[in-house]
């Protein structure tokens, strides 16, 4: 889908594009998108309404049915016959949107025909031969940001709901695409170029004597700081709720820990026998539980092992508990806690865990109050009666929300590059702090803010840079 190689210098804004928008495959609807100042003119040598009009003259945001038509020219030298066929390609919808009105703030043309392969690419076809260009990856987009109707940040958002995994992702990159998060930074900007007025009034006019308050200079430093350092957590949290929360279930063998992934599921994917140690490899599963994506892992029971297999299976074992964001630690109720289960649970120490006390349809044997002095949330449930579910799919759903995961307003959707600038931009605040520390002179101050200034411009796409725009654009696939 896209070309990693692309750079938005090959992008020429005076051409009129054009790109199939919709996967080219058997559909009801396929879309094919026009923008440039020829859209109407070039559309309009290829589509014929039902209703006779003049679609170069069609109002903005009009719908007009019609047919999209090829000609060929006709010659036959023994009946002296010269002219043109005119062939119906599809049936289709055509939608105009007029500049500023747009996506694009182009004018904008939307061809709605059947879906396939076949029709969409022979009209894509149709449209460059009438004077339009294919368009290459990102570049409607690019168009959106070159024109003002969004920035950076808004440029990002489109990628992260195109990839949205799960509603909080989704709902945090569209309050990103409205302009929530530019507005946080747009705010952050208009503090330090306040910061910057002072400074350079103090600077540039020495005659005049203007006053230092060495702790105001202080306090507004530290307050761009916490500033950018709340921006920082906000990235981070979205770059989790982007991805998958990995879940790891694990325990002891023959515990349930396959019956329980079977039951989260929803399906018989794991086989399950009273023999212990059936699992011997890690198998994972993507699954939904209340909106949030996770990849769940059933792993291997942790036991001494019979053979190779067994070791390298308990092997892989560890590493994926070792690197779980969330880890189910399961243990049979209905026994009496054993060596194997002190191991697991010592190895939950400073991790996020919820203990699952499984078996719960059978006596309990198990000492709660070893247990309850690990400070570690715990749900009884039995996998094999289905009993208990909902509970631990509520929990789970819990530390999620006290993750704070799913706080959508507060999420910051930043591609790596400008998570790194982040980074660097934290940097070198706390720099300039050091320096005011240390009793340097103001100019020294004045030149780090500056750098944080344009680090935060070339972030929302104010400051351009080929570099920044190749990296953002080429992550589009064509047609967006």
């Amino acid at each position: 889908m896209n070309e990693p190689n692309l750079l938005v210098q090959e992008y020429n804004r005076h051409d009129t594009i054009c790109a199939i928008a919709t996967f080219p495959a058997k559909a009801a609807l396929g879309v094919i998108k026009v923008s440039g100042k020829n859209a109407l003119g070039i559309v309009a040598k290829i589509f014929r309404p039902k209703v006779k009009k003049n679609i170069r003259r069609a109002r903005n945001f009009s719908l007009h049915y019609g047919w999209i038509v090829e000609k060929s020219k006709i010659k036959n030298k023994k009946l002296k016959i010269k002219g043109q066929e005119t062939r119906v390609v599809d049936e289709v919808l055509v939608s105009v949107m007029r500049k500023p009105f747009s996506y694009t703030r182009e004018d904008v043309v939307e061809i709605s025909s059947h879906g396939g392969g076949l029709v969409l690419n022979k009209i894509l076809d149709l449209l460059v031969s009438s004077g339009g260009r294919a368009a290459l990856p990102g570049e409607f987009t690019y168009r959106a940001f070159i024109h003002g109707r969004i920035d950076l940040l808004q440029a990002q958002s489109i990628v992260d709901i195109v990839e949205a995994k799960t509603d909080f992702g989704l709902a945090a990159a569209v309050a990103q695409l409205k302009g929530a998060n530019s507005r946080k930074i747009e705010k952050l900007k208009t503090h330090i170029e306040d910061f910057l007025v002072k400074v350079e009034a103090i600077l540039e006019f020495p005659e005049e004597h203007i006053p230092v308050d060495s702790s105001q200079i202080t306090r507004d430093l530290n307050m761009i700081k916490e500033t950018v350092t709340g921006l920082r957590k906000d990235a981070e949290r979205a770059e989790r709720v982007r991805g998958d929360i990995h879940c790891v279930i694990c325990g002891r063998a023959n515990v349930g820990k396959s019956t329980l992934f079977n039951r989260l599921l929803r399906q018989e994917r794991v086989i399950v026998t009273r023999i212990p140690g059936t699992t011997r490899d890690v198998i994972q599963e993507d699954i939904y539980i209340r909106g949030v994506a996770l990849k769940m892992y059933d792993t291997a029971g942790i036991l001494e092992p019979k053979d190779l297999i067994d070791k390298k299976a308990i092997e892989k074992s560890k590493d994926k508990i070792k690197d779980a964001d969330l880890i189910l630690l399961v243990i049979d109720q209905s026994q009496k806690i054993g060596k194997d289960d002190r191991f697991l649970l010592d190895m939950m120490k400073g991790k996020n865990a919820i203990v699952v006390l499984n078996k719960a349809d059978l006596p309990q044997k198990i000492d709660m109050n070893i247990l309850k002095k690990l400070h570690i949330s715990m749900v009884k449930m039995s996998a094999l009666k289905d009993q208990g579910l909902s509970t631990l799919e509520d929990t789970i759903a819990g530390w999620v929300k006290r993750k704070g995961l799913t706080k959508d307003e507060d999420l910051l959707f930043l591609a790596q590059w400008q998570r790194t600038l982040l980074t660097q931009i934290e940097e070198e605040i706390a720099k300039a702090l050091e320096f005011h520390r240390n009793g340097y002179p103001l100019d020294h101050i004045h030149f780090s803010l500056q750098e944080v200034f344009r680090k935060i411009g070339v972030c929302t796409g104010q400051s351009l840079n080929d570099e920044v725009m190749n990296k953002l654009f080429t992550q589009f696939c064509i047609g967006k």
